[in-house]
C-alpha cells in the first residue's frame, strides 16, 4: 500500500520548522497500517473508524495515520462523509494549499513532492490560501485554523481567501457549527505561543463578535495575551506538580470584558467544560476586586490570600497578566509560598480545648491560618491561643 508523509508534516519539513506529530496517509487500509506500526513500535493505538483514521502513541511522539479518502459535506458546517479514495482525493480535501502537500515514503514509489495546488509557492509567499471558494462554508472551523496557522507560522491570508473568510463570517457560517467544535479549535489557537496574533486576526475577520457580540480586543488585551505565556511558565515552575493551562488563561483574558450574564451566554455557546466555566465565572466575580486589593501598599499576606483563594490557578495567571508588575509579583508570591499554607492546628485540637463543633470552628482555624501567614503565630501554641480567643468570643456572643 502506498504511504505518504502528508499535510502539516511536509509543510513544517519544507519550512525547517519543528513538527509536533507525524501525519501519514495510506492508499489502502490506514487503520490496519496503524495497527501494524503500533506493533512494530510497541506502542498503543486509538482508532476513529468513522473517519478511517488512527493515532499511534509512540515514545517519540504521536503518529497520525489516515486512509486516503474523499469527503462530501451533507450541509454547511456538518461533519463530512468520507469514503476511500486516492492520494489526489485526500490532498483535495485539505484546508489550505500549504497543507495539501505529500511525499511518498514506500520504496516502490517516486520520492517526488506532490503539490497539485501550488502550496510551495504559497509557502514562499507566506500565504494561507484555501483550495476552493466554499471551504469556509463547508467547514467554518477552518476560520479558527487559519488564525492558528497565521499565528504559528507568521503567514497572512491571501487576498481572495481573506475575502472569502469575511464573507463567510458575515453570512453566519459559525452558527452552523456546534459549540464543542468551535471551542476545541479556539482552545488550540489560545494555546499557541503567538496566540495574540491569531486572536487579532479573529477580531479583524469578525469571528469574535460572531461568537459573542461583546467580545472585543483592545491593545491592552493583546498585551495581556502576549504576557500570559511568560506568566503561566513562571507560575507553573512555582507550583510543583501543577501545570497552569495557558490556553484557559488566555480565554479568561479574552472574556474578561464580559459581564457575568454575558459570560454565561458564552459558556453555553462554546459548550465550555465545567472547569473552564467555573474558572471564567470566578475570574469575573473576583478578579477586579482582587486586583484593587493587591495594588494596595504593603498588604498583609493574609489579605493577599483572601483576595486570591477563590480563583483558579488560571484565574490568578490571568489577573497577573492583566495587571501592573506589583500585582503580578504578589500573584507569584501567592502561588509559590502562600496558597498551600494552612494552620498547624486542626479540629481535634479545638475539641481538646473543650469547644463543641460549630460554625465558630471555621472562623477560629481561619484566624490561626491568617496569624501564621502574617507572622503573628510562630508555633502551634500561638495558633491555639488565637483560636481559643475566637471561640471564647463566639461563646460570649451566643450566650
Amino acid at each position: 500500500m502506498p504511504v505518504y508523509l502528508i499535510g502539516g508534516s511536509v509543510r513544517d519539513l519544507l519550512l525547517s520548522a519543528p513538527s509536533p506529530d507525524l501525519d501519514l496517509c495510506v492508499v489502502g487500509d490506514g487503520i490496519a497500517s496503524a495497527r501494524a506500526l503500533a506493533r512494530e513500535l510497541q506502542a498503543s493505538v486509538s482508532e476513529q473508524r468513522r473517519f478511517m483514521t488512527a493515532k499511534v502513541k509512540a515514545a517519540g511522539g504521536d503518529i497520525d495515520v489516515a486512509t486516503a479518502r474523499r469527503e462530501t459535506y451533507p450541509r454547511p458546517g456538518a461533519l463530512p462523509h468520507v469514503t476511500p479514495g486516492g492520494i489526489e482525493d485526500d490532498l483535495a480535501r485539505r484546508d489550505f494549499t500549504v497543507n495539501a502537500l505529500a511525499i511518498r515514503l514506500d520504496v516502490r514509489g517516486s520520492r517526488a513532492l506532490l503539490d497539485p495546488f501550488g502550496g510551495c509557492g504559497d509557502l514562499a509567499r507566506r500565504h494561507l490560501r484555501v483550495l476552493h471558494g466554499q471551504s469556509f462554508v463547508d467547514d467554518p472551523t477552518r476560520l479558527l485554523r487559519a488564525a492558528r496557522y497565521a499565528a504559528r507560522l507568521g503567514f497572512r491570508l491571501e487576498r481572495t481567501t481573506r475575502g472569502l473568510a469575511e464573507e463567510a463570517v458575515r453570512g453566519g457560517c459559525l452558527d452552523t457549527v456546534s459549540g464543542d467544535r468551535i471551542r476545541r479549535e479556539l482552545m488550540l489557537l489560545l494555546d499557541e505561543p503567538r496566540a495574540a496574533r491569531g486572536i487579532e486576526l479573529c477580531a479583524c475577520l469578525g469571528i469574535l463578535t460572531s461568537l459573542h457580540r461583546s467580545l472585543e480586543v483592545t491593545p491592552q488585551t493583546l498585551a495581556a495575551l502576549r504576557a500570559a505565556g511568560t506568566v503561566c511558565r513562571r507560575l507553573s515552575r512555582a507550583t510543583p506538580g501543577a501545570n497552569v493551562d495557558c490556553g484557559l488563561t488566555r480565554l479568561l483574558i479574552l472574556a474578561g470584558c464580559l459581564s457575568p450574564r454575558e459570560a454565561q451566554s458564552l459558556i453555553r455557546r462554546l459548550g465550555l467544560t465545567s472547569r473552564q466555566g467555573q474558572a471564567l465565572r470566578g475570574y469575573l466575580e473576583r478578579g477586579a476586586r482582587a486586583r484593587r486589593t493587591l495594588a494596595l501598599p504593603n498588604p498583609r499576606n493574609s489579605t493577599v490570600v483572601r483576595a486570591l483563594e477563590g480563583l483558579s490557578l488560571e484565574g490568578v495567571a490571568a489577573l497577573a497578566a492583566t495587571s501592573p508588575v506589583i500585582v503580578r509579583n504578589r500573584c507569584e508570591l501567592f502561588v509559590k509560598r502562600l496558597r498551600d499554607l494552612r494552620a498547624r492546628i486542626r479540629g481535634d485540637d479545638l475539641a481538646q480545648l473543650g469547644f463543641a463543633p460549630g460554625p465558630a470552628w471555621s472562623r477560629a482555624l481561619k484566624a490561626a491560618r491568617d496569624a501564621r501567614l502574617d507572622g503573628r503565630a510562630r508555633s502551634k501554641a500561638d495558633e491555639l491561643r488565637i483560636a481559643q480567643s475566637v471561640l471564647r468570643r463566639a461563646v460570649r456572643q451566643s450566650g
